[in-house]
Parts: C-alpha cells; sequence; structure tokens
C-alpha cells in the first residue's frame, strides 16, 4: 500500500544530458527525458513545479501516465510564484502592513508544510523565508506561519479543480457551474450524450442553446454535473457551508446501507497487473459484509471501475444511483482523489480513501478517512524509533546514484538527514560507488548500524544488501528500508520496515477459512495482504454503520479500532472542519535471509 507526502527538499536537478532548456517568445521550459522507475510526482519535486503545470504543457499526461522514453516540457520555475486567494476563516488572519501583506495561519495536528503551501498557493521556499525557524526545525501544531499575500490579490473565495484534458473532454468546477466539455463526434446525437453521461436532454439544451438549430460534429457541448452540490432537500449547499457544519454525518440507524467501491478494477485492460491487488482488496471487503452479524442489517454493494483517470471519477459520480450513497471507498490513485473528494463533500457523504497519504483535501473536508499515515505521522515515528530504539545506533546515509522516490514509499533519508544536520547529530554519509570497499571501515564494530538509502528502488539496492548480508556475521548490521522491498527474494542483513500494517502475512483462522470457503483460490501471499486490508477497512466501517448510523459530530476527535487482523486504526481529525488521518503504524523486524 501506498505512503508518502514528502518534507520539504530542495529539489535534485537532474543533469545536463537529461534535460534541454527551450527559451521561445511566449513560454520557457525544460524537456525532459523520462527514465524508467520515474513518477510524475517525481519529476514534479525534481524540478519544484506542480503536476498540474506539467500537465498544461504535456496533455497527453491526462489521458495515460507516464512512460520509460516520453519527452515532457517541464516550465521554467520563477521566482514570483502565484499567490493565495484563501478566505478569511478562523484558523488564518489577514494582516495588511506598508512593506508586506500576510496571513497568519495557526497550524493544526495533520498539516504539512506542503500541505499549507498547496492550500495558499504558495511555494514552500517562500514559507520558509518568511518564518526563517523552519529553517531549524519541521513545523509543529500550534506554530504561527506567516504566509505571503501579493497586494494586488483577493480574499474573495475562489474554487480551483485539477482539468482533466482530453481530446472529448475538460472537467470545468467553478463557484456558480460544474461541468464537463465535450467535444462532438460524428454520428452523435443528443440522446445519445445524454445517456452516456446520465443527464437529460432537457439539461444539455439549457447549457447550450445553439443546439436548438442542431447538432455539428466538431462542436463543444457543456455537460452538467448530476446534481452532485445539491442535498436530499434540495437546498444548495456551497463549499463553505460544508465545511462548517456541526454535524459530520447527521443521519439516523436504517436497516440498508449502499456502499459503493471505485477501485481500478481494469476491465479494459485484463493485462494490466495492478489491478490485482486491488480485485483482492474488493474480495476481502466482501468477506467483511458477509460477516456482519446482523439480521436487521442490508446492504448494497455497488462497484465502478475507475481506471486511471480523472474523466472516469467524473463519469462515476455523475451515476443517479451515486447521489443516494451511504458509504464510499476508494479511489486508488492520488490524480483522481481531488473530484471524488468534492463530491463527498457536497453530497455529505463519508469516503474512505485507502491507499494515497497525500491527499491534501483531509485538511477541510470532514468526510474524508486517511487510512495511510501522513508523510508527517511517517517522520514523527521514525525519528521517535531513532531516539528510542536505536538511541546508541550508528546511522548511515548511502546515497547511491538513483535517488527515486514514487508514491508509495516513504522519503525517510530525506527528512532524517536535514533533522540529524538541523539538531546536529553526528552520522555517516556513504557513496555508494565505494560501498563495499569502504564498509570495514565504517561499520561501528561495538554497536548496532542502521542503514538508510536514498532510493525506493530495489533493483538498484540489491546488490548493497547482499554485500550487508555477507558481513553480517562480522557487524551487527540492518537496514531501514521500503516495506515494497519485504516481497523481493534475495540476499538481505537484517531489515527494518515501517509501516500501517502489523506484517503478518496470514490472517485468523476464520479469516482463512472463510476465504477458502468462498474464493477456493490460493491465498493471496503477497505482503501486505490487500485482501485483510479490504476486510479490516469494511470492517471497522460496517461496525460505525451498525453501532450509531456514523451519527457523530465535531466534538469527535478520534476513532479508534483495535480488532483488526492486519491492521488496527487510530484516525485522529486533522482540525476543526478537517476529516481524519490514521495515526497507527508498526515496526516490521526481518532477519537476515540468504535465499
Amino acid at each position: 500500500t501506498k505512503h508518502q507526502t514528502k518534507p520539504t527538499v530542495t529539489p535534485t536537478r537532474p543533469s545536463v544530458s537529461e534535460r534541454t532548456l527551450h527559451v521561445g517568445a511566449n513560454e520557457t521550459y525544460f524537456t525532459h527525458h523520462v527514465t524508467r522507475g520515474e513518477t510524475l510526482y517525481s519529476i514534479c519535486r525534481r524540478y519544484n513545479v506542480t503536476q498540474q503545470k506539467i500537465k498544461e504543457l504535456n496533455p497527453f499526461l491526462h489521458e495515460r501516465g507516464i512512460q520509460a522514453n516520453d519527452i515532457l516540457r517541464i516550465p521554467l520555475v520563477k521566482k514570483e510564484g502565484p499567490r493565495p486567494t484563501r478566505p478569511v476563516t478562523s484558523e488564518n488572519t489577514l494582516h495588511v502592513g506598508v512593506e508586506d501583506t500576510y496571513f497568519k495561519h495557526i497550524v493544526t495536528r495533520g498539516e504539512t508544510l506542503y500541505s499549507i503551501s498547496r492550500r495558499y498557493n504558495v511555494s514552500q521556499k517562500t514559507i520558509i523565508q518568511l518564518n526563517p525557524f523552519l529553517r531549524e526545525r519541521s513545523i509543529q501544531p500550534q506554530d504561527v506561519l506567516h504566509i505571503p499575500l501579493a497586494k494586488n490579490s483577493t480574499t474573495k473565495s475562489a474554487v480551483t479543480a485539477t482539468r482533466p484534458e482530453t481530446s472529448e473532454r475538460t472537467l470545468h468546477v467553478g463557484t456558480d457551474e460544474t461541468y464537463i466539455t465535450h467535444k462532438v463526434s460524428q454520428g452523435e446525437t443528443l440522446y445519445s450524450i445524454s445517456r452516456r453521461y446520465n443527464v437529460s436532454v432537457d439539461d444539455l439544451k439549457r447549457l447550450n442553446p445553439e443546439t436548438e438549430k442542431g447538432l455539428m460534429a466538431g462542436s463543444v457541448l457543456k455537460i452538467p454535473f448530476q446534481d452532485v452540490s445539491k442535498p436530499d432537500d434540495g437546498k444548495v449547499v456551497s463549499s463553505e457551508s460544508v465545511a462548517t457544519a456541526p454535524v459530520v454525518m447527521p443521519r439516523e440507524p436504517k436497516t440498508t446501507y449502499k456502499i459503493a467501491y471505485l477501485l481500478p478494477f481494469m476491465q479494459n485492460n485484463p493485462n494490466d497487473v495492478t489491478a490485482e491487488k486491488f480485485i483482492e482488496f474488493y474480495m476481502g471487503s466482501l468477506l467483511a459484509i458477509n460477516n456482519v452479524k446482523n439480521g436487521d442489517m442490508k446492504f448494497e454493494i455497488y462497484s465502478f471501475d475507475t481506471e486511471k483517470t480523472e474523466t472516469k471519477i467524473h463519469e462515476i459520480i455523475n451515476k443517479p444511483e451515486m447521489q443516494e450513497m451511504d458509504l464510499i471507498v476508494g479511489p486508488a490513485y492520488t490524480i483522481q482523489t481531488p473530484i471524488l473528494a468534492d463530491f463527498a463533500k457536497r453530497r455529505r457523504i463519508n469516503t474512505v480513501i485507502p491507499f494515497s497519504s497525500k491527499v491534501t483535501q483531509v485538511q477541510d473536508n470532514p468526510y474524508l478517512f486517511q487510512f495511510n499515515p501522513d508523510q508527517d505521522t511517517q517522520n514523527d515515528y521514525v525519528r521517535n524509533l531513532i531516539k528510542n530504539k536505536f538511541n546508541n545506533t550508528q546511522i548511515i546515509f548511502v546515497e547511491t546514484n538513483n535517488m527515486r522516490w514514487s508514491d508509495d514509499s516513504m522519503d525517510f533519508y530525506s527528512h532524517l538527514k536535514q533533522h540529524f544536520d538541523r539538531q546536529r547529530i553526528g552520522y555517516t554519509l556513504l557513496k555508494a560507488e565505494n560501498f563495499a570497499n569502504s564498509l570495514n571501515k565504517n561499520l561501528a564494530s561495538d554497536r548496532k548500524n542502521i542503514l538508510i538509502f536514498n532510493t525506493d528502488d530495489y533493483n538498484t539496492v540489491q546488490n548493497y544488501l547482499t554485500d550487508l548480508y555477507t558481513i553480517s556475521n562480522q557487524f551487527d548490521v540492518g537496514v531501514l528500508g521500503q516495506y515494497s522491498w519485504r516481497n523481493y527474494r534475495g540476499k538481505k542483513p537484517k531489515m527494518y520496515y515501517v509501516a500501517p500494517f502489523a506484517g503478518n502475512k496470514l490472517g485468523t483462522q476464520f479469516y482463512e477459512q472463510e476465504f477458502k470457503k468462498y474464493y477456493k483460490d490460493k491465498l493471496p501471499l503477497i505482503n501486505p495482504r490487500f485482501d485483510l486490508l479490504g476486510y479490516d477497512i469494511t470492517t471497522y466501517f460496517l461496525s460505525l454503520m451498525t453501532r450509531d448510523g456514523f451519527k457523530f459530530n465535531e466534538s469527535t476527535q478520534s476513532l479508534n479500532f483495535n480488532r483488526g487482523v492486519q491492521s488496527n486504526f487510530e484516525f485522529k481529525r486533522t482540525g476543526k472542519n478537517g476529516g481524519f488521518v490514521n495515526q497507527q503504524m508498526y515496526l516490521i523486524e526481518d532477519d537476515a535471509v540468504s535465499r
């Protein structure tokens, strides 16, 4: 499963061989040659630009993910970036002075420098410049930050959205109307288009009065949302009123609940191996639903194939049945989260996001539950781990030639190294070029040695792990690694992993019997077990339904679950108007192996 939200790091610039600067009359940009293993997120961090900016220059990314050997246009970062257009709330105050204008923002638990910079649309570097103490330590709850505001900015609330652009349609989100633009193809009619998007022909004509004269191939139509901004009573609910609503889910317990699973089953691409773990997640979820011991409780289960695009999410939330859901589980990919989060907030539907740890919308959306702990929680856990469990340990940072962090990894290296530098804590830095020859000289013989690599790529570290295994009978040596490495075969020294999973590869006897009874398949052996994750998450949220019908309010600050087969949960609210983020993490230790 996935983790992230990287800490503040000065981006590493790629070598000249990887990029070329193009200067023109209208735009200036780099061209970047994508290499194997790179992700859109890692490239954004490298050049210190947003994913949206890269997509604007590379529209094909709205139709598919990046691939090795793609040539991307990367906008040149300007010194002066856009300034925030945030409304003044109880959490931030606008201060206007002769020399500068800024917000005063009080940090709440769960917020990160990254999420705050996204919220106000300013760079992390700019925030640090105005708050110099952040050069010495990371942000903490109750810190008061000065957030710059351009003098020509406005404090009027603005609504922005990631715009998934394809040759057929573009999503537009605004305060008055939210719609897709659809380019009409030869042979299409108003009726066929209305069926495709689950809207009425009258609604299409209302937004497109020119269609009264006929429909022309190549014309562009506005496709309205399917009533996503109206609650059951028909009253329009604005984003602001939802954010301050005192009751998170004011519903009485009932006998039938509707649950939607929005996962990338990839039915149109059966050869996509990434779908397997999401299918297993869904299988475990169905077992949890089947095991609910309440004869009066009924569930209607809906499953939707989200594939990997934003526009697919929009098509799904426009379906009439989605408007009546009691619980949504999904999506899988961070890029799809903003659209579903906005829908959940407008419709007041509790939504569990089981895979991504970069859910910035959870800061001001009380209907979101994020299972994967955010980067700050991960960093706090690892710092305490070093301080307590490894307090008399030599920490060794290993610098490879392939610094890489994908969306499903934890960047311990950057955060810990910065933390050690700020606190003036001693450590050893090894260059990968001389790794094998320098081990005997740099490893301590009188205490434990913990190595941390600057990459999440197992192929890069595999030979180094073999070298460490070879000398593990001479030195007390271990590696704090990525959880995904646990599934790879090969020689490894003592390994330590940090994750929101307990690390067990088998469920309870009852669970394993139920799995074989209904699926008759060989049990999944990949760790973490995604079927167990689906089982635990669904079991917990079903218990909330059957117990009190999701009736908790803003005074509820934490929600705990300690009966998980693979994972327990400790959900904490991010702030007054925020959702919940899981804080539970585990340290998993594997002995040295020679396989």
